[in-house]
């Protein structure tokens, strides 16, 4: 009977490392290696209700820990990701920053000392909405852009460089400091 109990108390919780994911009925599951054995697929403890929910695939390799409340392994669940060896701390990580890191190298983070949201994307970034709007003191972009569609201006527009039209029906005029810049048609 002791070694029973004690079987069942050391089973309570454990780490491991995930051997196997699966996703099954919508959920994730994983493998468990514990020591020398290891456990039927279990499911992942999730942050998700019907207002939020956060994916991230659980990975081969990642160590976690495995409760089981009443000391039977295959009736577990696993909290995920413990910070190892092979998966470390992000590097800008800090007392007043969070974030996520992406295996590409594409970051999120919010450092609340500088005030900052910085989103900085190995690739593109898309976004689909109905509206957006956009309100800051400044705001600064260097890239070559299209727009597609009409563009209205509700101010003044300042130009250093040259106005160009694709089919060649304006022609540009240098500003004129008591009249403005204007363009007209050939």
């Amino acid at each position: 009977m002791y070694s029973a109990l004690k079987r069942l108390i050391g089973n309570i919780a454990n780490y491991g490392t995930i051997t196997q994911t699966k996703s099954s009925d919508g959920k994730s599951l994983a493998r468990v290696k514990i020591g020398e054995r290891e456990t039927d697929f279990l499911p992942a403890l999730s942050l998700v209700n019907s207002f939020f929910k956060v994916y991230s695939p659980m990975r081969v390799g990642e160590q976690v820990v495995v409760i089981s409340p009443f000391g039977e392994a295959s009736s577990g669940f696993i909290l995920r990701s413990i910070f190892n060896v092979l998966a470390k701390e992000p590097t800008w990580a800090s007392d007043t920053t969070a974030g996520v890191e992406f295996e590409d190298g594409t970051t999120i983070t919010y450092d609340t000392d500088a005030k900052e949201l910085k989103v900085n994307a190995s690739d593109k970034i898309t976004i689909i909405c109905k509206a957006a709007t956009i309100t800051a003191d400044t705001v600064s972009i260097t890239a070559t852009t299209t727009n597609i569609g009409d563009v209205a201006i509700d101010g003044n527009l300042s130009v250093s460089g040259n106005i160009t039209d694709s089919k060649g029906d304006l022609t540009n005029h240098k500003h004129d400091t008591t009249d403005g810049a204007t363009a007209t048609p050939r």
